[in-house]
Order: structure tokens, then C-alpha cells, then sequence
């Protein structure tokens, strides 16, 4: 072979790596863009109303008390001790403050 032939790579080769450098920067710019706009969203917790604080009343038996309340996923759980010693779970809306449900756990139920 001729030096000149060894020297030029062929017309379908530079083709090729021209393309897989392009895909390369493609998925560069996407992955960069996702990971932005995820890091921008993740910490911003809207509230109804376009960013509107909201006030929300949850009627509790009279004499119960609120003994504790946990984030679960993103839901809130408040642990309240009604007037008659019964532990009741109450599962609220963190962002709406609706009330989605309680959960009773009354003495000997069975499982």
C-alpha cells in the first residue's frame, strides 16, 4: 500500500465517528438539562393558590390531644390519644392540609 492510502482514513469512517461525536454531546446536553431542571424542582414545595399560604382546621374529638406528628412520603401522619385512651392516626395533605383519613386502632382487634 501507497503511504498516501494508509494516511487518509475512509469517507465512511469519518462519517461515523463524526455522528457518535454528536450523539455524545446530545446526550450530554440532555442528561445536563434534566439534572437541572430535577435540582430546581425537587426543593420547591408549592402551595395551593400559586404559592398562597392556606389555613386548615381538623376537628379532634373534645379531649383529644396530639401526642406526635411524622412526615411519611409526602403525606403527614399526626398520632392523637382521643378522650378515651384510644390511639388514632390522622392522614393529611401536607401541601392542601386536607384531611385524607383516619386510622383507629382500637384495644384487641384482630389482624
Amino acid at each position: 500500500m501507497a503511504p498516501s492510502a494508509q494516511a487518509h482514513a475512509p469517507r465512511w469512517l469519518k462519517v461515523l465517528v463524526i455522528v457518535m461525536g454528536a450523539v455524545i454531546v446530545t446526550g450530554f446536553i440532555v442528561v445536563t438539562a434534566e439534572t437541572i431542571r430535577r435540582m430546581s424542582t425537587s426543593g420547591s414545595s408549592q402551595s395551593p393558590a400559586g404559592g398562597a399560604p392556606f389555613a386548615q382546621r381538623i376537628a379532634l374529638p373534645s379531649g383529644a390531644q396530639v401526642l406526635s406528628m411524622t412526615a411519611v412520603g409526602d403525606r403527614l401522619v399526626v398520632h392523637v390519644e382521643g378522650p378515651d385512651g384510644l390511639p388514632t392516626a390522622y392522614v393529611i395533605d401536607p401541601r392542601t392540609g386536607a384531611l385524607l383519613g383516619t386510622i383507629a386502632f382500637p384495644p384487641g382487634a384482630a389482624r
